[in-house]
C-alpha cells in the first residue's frame, strides 16, 4: 500500500500543493499579518515547511523508487532475454536431438530387417535345408536304385524256367549277386556308381544268358542248317528288324561262340564250329535282303 501510495500520483499533487500553500503562507503572514485571523497568526509557517519537506521528500521517495523499479525491470528484461535464448537453444538441440532419434529409429528398423533377413538365410539354417536335400537325394537314389535291383530280380526269376542245366546254373549265380548288390545297397558301403557298375554288368550277363538260351532253344528244334532261321527268330522276337539289330544279333553270336574263349580242345572245336555257321548265317542273311531289295 505504501509503496503504491509513494508511485501515485497524489505524492506530485501533494509536494506541490503543499510547496505552494507554504509559500503563500509565507507571504501572506510577511505581508499581511495584521489583517490575518488571529489564529492563523498564531500558527508559525513553519509548520507548513515541514509539511511542504515531507511531502517533497515523498517525491523524492517516489522517484527513487521509480528508478529503481526501472533498474530491476532492466535487468529482469536482460534476464527474460537471456532464458528466452536458452530456451530456443534448448528447442533448437531438442530438434537435433528428435531428428537423430529419428534417424536413429530408421537405423534400428533397417538393421532389424537385416537381422531377420540372415536369420532366414543363415548358415545353420541353409546347411539344414542342405542336409535335407541330401537325404532327400539319398533316398531317391536308393529307391531308384531299389526299383533297378527288383526290376533285375524279376528278370532272372523268368530265366529260372530254362531246362539247360548250365544256363539255370549262371542264372542262380546271376540271382546270388543281385542279392549281394542289394545288400550293399542297404549297408551303403559302397558308392552308388560302384552300385551301377555292378547292375549294369550283371543287366548285360543276363541279357547274354537269354540270347544264349534262346539259341539253344532254337538249336534244339530246328535243323543244323536252319541257323540262318534261328536269326530271323532273335530279330522278330526282339521285335526288330532294321539293319542294326542284325548287325547286333550277328556281333553277339561272335563273341558268345568266339573259340579264344574256351579253354579245352573239345569246347574250342565246337565254338569253332557255332562261330563258322553263325558267319555263315549273317551272309545268308545279308544275301537274302540283297535278293529282296
Amino acid at each position: 500500500m505504501l509503496y503504491r501510495f509513494i508511485t501515485s500520483g497524489y505524492t506530485d499533487a501533494a509536494a506541490y500543493i503543499s510547496a505552494l500553500c507554504v509559500a503563500l503562507w509565507i507571504y501572506a503572514a510577511s505581508q499581511y499579518s495584521a489583517v490575518m485571523p488571529g489564529y492563523l497568526a498564531a500558527i508559525s509557517p513553519l509548520y507548513g515547511l515541514v509539511v511542504a519537506a515531507f511531502s517533497g521528500a515523498l517525491l523524492i521517495c517516489k522517484y527513487i523508487c521509480l528508478e529503481g523499479n526501472a533498474e530491476k525491470t532492466s535487468v529482469l528484461a536482460a534476464e527474460k532475454s537471456m532464458l528466452e535464448a536458452i530456451i530456443k537453444g534448448r528447442d533448437l538441440t531438442l530438434a537435433e536431438l528428435k531428428q537423430k532419434s529419428a534417424a536413429l529409429d530408421a537405423e534400428i528398423s533397417a538393421l532389424n530387417h537385416k537381422i531377420v533377413v540372415m536369420e532366414e538365410n543363415s548358415p545353420d539354417k541353409q546347411l539344414s535345408e542342405l542336409r535335407t536335400k541330401l537325404r532327400t537325394a539319398e533316398e531317391d537314389k536308393k529307391s531308384a536304385l531299389s526299383v533297378l535291383v527288383k526290376s533285375l530280380q524279376g528278370r532272372i526269376a523268368t530265366m529260372m524256367t530254362i531246362q539247360d542245366p548250365e544256363l539255370l546254373f549262371a542264372a542262380d549265380v546271376l540271382r546270388q549277386e543281385v542279392g549281394l548288390v542289394e545288400n550293399e545297397l542297404k549297408r551303403g558301403d559302397l558308392t552308388y556308381y560302384e552300385l551301377c557298375l555292378k547292375m549294369v554288368d550283371i543287366s548285360a550277363k543276363i541279357i547274354e544268358l537269354n540270347e544264349i538260351g534262346l539259341l539253344s532253344s532254337r538249336e534244339q528244334t530246328d535243323k543244323p542248317d536252319s541257323l540262318a532261321e534261328s536269326w530271323l527268330h532273335f530279330i522278330r522276337t526282339n521285335d526288330s528288324s532294321d539293319p542294326a539289330a542284325v548287325e547286333r544279333a550277328f556281333k553277339f553270336f561272335k563273341v558268345a561262340f568266339h573259340p579264344d574263349k574256351f579253354a579245352s580242345e573239345a569246347q574250342k572245336v565246337e565254338a569253332t564250329r557255332y562261330f563258322q555257321q553263325s558267319i555263315n548265317a549273317h551272309n545268308l542273311v545279308k544275301r537274302m535282303e540283297n535278293a529282296v531289295s
